[in-house]
């Protein structure tokens, strides 16, 4: 049986880091690319090159949403497309240089709002929440 308090306090955990986010969004959100740009560009650095289809996957997202955020996100400079090797009929995507340097200064700006909610921790239940969070 699934397990309340787990979800109850996951969702609070993560309201929390969204929120400290969202306030310090203007201090590094340049590009204005909002959360769900975020997460894309994230993501994409994880397993680029990528075709569309994986995003989807990847993101829980509909195709035309990921479409969308896709072409948002061209026409900023920070994905590039190329023709996909096995398939002429579809795309490899991957972060350009500029995307590249933004996820690092996205990767920062999560890390200074995961260090103000983990502050109440430990620094040996920062640990185990590192290689728990590392396992799933």
């Amino acid at each position: 049986m699934p397990d309340a308090d787990i979800a109850r306090l996951t969702d609070r955990f993560m309201r929390q880091i969204q929120s400290r986010l969202n306030r310090a969004a203007p201090q590094f959100d340049r590009f204005h690319v909002g959360p769900g740009g975020g997460m894309m560009l994230m993501t994409l650095a994880e397993i680029a090159p990528a075709r569309l289809h994986q995003l989807v996957e990847q993101m829980a997202r509909d195709k035309s949403q990921i479409t969308r955020q896709v072409k948002v996100l061209e026409g900023k400079g920070l994905i590039t497309r190329a023709p996909d090797p096995d398939d002429a009929r579809g795309w490899v995507l991957s972060l350009s240089p500029l995307g590249e340097t933004f996820v690092a200064e996205l990767e920062h700006a999560v890390a200074d709002a995961l260090s103000n909610v983990l502050a109440p921790l430990s620094p040996q239940d920062t640990e185990t929440l590192r290689n728990l969070l590392a396992r799933l």
